[in-house]
């Protein structure tokens, strides 16, 4: 069922509007009577700044356009508001032909440019209200020319209908054109990309990369190549490496050098006898030139001070030996860590690992 929309008539719509405007410079707060007469939209706009903010003249609030509501508070200030002396009312007077809009199905306007007064009302058909379907004022705006001849606007509600579907539908083939547009624009541009993409083939040059020769696993070392490597390994236990000798510096942590206190004790130096007192007369010179033969006789005392001498000489070399020992196991102990370290291990996996080695060293004393 069709609506039937009646036309807006400005005689009984607009002396009530008109005659609320002088308030709005004595009152921060619109009348209510004022706020009946609105649309929903801007009856809120009025309440909602009209409580939060305190304004010269709300009058303003009734345009949309901040520049043009102050326009209007000024044609508002400079108007004439004089009831007839009969009828006590405010004259509309004459008005330019009404004109509509229909924006979509559920929003149509109408526009009343008045002669004998600087405004021109833009009134909204609102339905659903508890007051039942009326037209409610949109927008009050300054006299405006541009808008009064603006080819959009219909003169009536049914040419306004169909210029809405129109509009519509060109509306629509205008945002299919340019959809269309747009696919084709990437397509475009996707086909730019793939000549590109296959260009660079074309401009490739066209030979075939040579074949690497394939690598027989066969051609490998013989097994007696492979296990003679092991002879030329460097013992890690090994003090004595030739390719770090040196002839100018010498090491202090000398891996070989229980060996070298072993094979000592093993052969034993003689003790040398420092040579006899040489004088310089003639008689000693003589007793220098006779060779003596006899045998000196050794006393009881002096091979005891030789064997104390081998036993002193003994315990030192044993001393020597045990320091060396020592060294030699913090210095690889030290060494272990370090490596241990760099490898990422933490200090209490290397302590387990340790603890675990010295525990099984309880095996080889059971065997020994």
């Amino acid at each position: 069922m069709v609506e039937l929309i009646p036309p807006p008539d400005p005689h009984t719509l607009l002396p009530p509007l008109l005659a609320c405007l002088p308030t709005s410079f004595a009152s921060p707060r619109p009348p209510p009577t004022l706020l009946r007469l609105l649309s929903p939209i801007l009856r809120q706009r009025l309440e909602v700044h009209t409580s939060t903010s305190s304004h010269d003249s709300w009058a303003s609030l009734l345009c949309w356009d901040a520049s043009k509501g102050e326009v209007l508070k000024d044609k508002i200030e400079q108007a004439t508001f004089e009831p007839h002396p009969v009828s006590g009312e405010l004259e509309v007077g004459d008005t330019e032909p009404i004109t509509y809009k229909r924006f979509d199905e559920e929003t149509l306007r109408a526009q009343v440019p008045l002669i004998d007064w600087p405004f021109t009302v833009l009134y909204l058909w609102c339905t659903g209200s508890e007051e039942g379907n009326a037209w409610k004022l949109a927008e009050l705006l300054p006299f405006d020319n541009d808008l009064q001849r603006d080819p959009s606007w219909s003169s009536s509600i049914v040419e306004a209908d169909e210029s809405a579907r129109e509009r519509l539908v060109t509306e629509a083939l205008q945002e299919a054109d340019r959809a269309n547009a747009r696919s084709q624009r990437n397509l475009s541009v996707a086909q730019g990309d793939d000549d590109d993409y296959w260009a660079m083939y074309d401009k490739s040059e066209g030979r075939t990369p040579a074949r690497k020769a394939s690598i027989d696993p066969r051609a490998g070392p013989s097994e007696e190549e492979y296990y003679a490597r092991y002879g030329i390994v460097q013992p890690a236990m090994d003090g004595h490496d030739p390719d770090e000798e040196t002839t100018d510096v010498q090491s202090s942590l000398n891996g070989n050098v229980l060996q070298q206190l072993l094979s000592a004790q093993s052969n034993p130096s003689t003790v040398r006898e420092p040579p006899p007192y040489q004088g310089s007369s003639d008689r000693d010179q003589d007793e220098r030139e006779v060779e003596v033969t006899q045998p000196v006789p050794s006393s009881p005392s002096s091979r005891a001070s030789d064997t104390v001498a081998r036993l002193e000489q003994h315990a030192e070399r044993y001393g020597a030996s045990e320091a060396g020992i020592r060294q030699h196991i913090s210095t690889t102990l030290k060494s272990m860590y370090r490596l241990a370290k760099s490898a990422g291990m933490d200090r209490e996996e290397f302590d387990r690992i340790v603890q675990r080695e010295l525990e099984t060293l309880s095996i080889f004393d059971r065997h020994d």
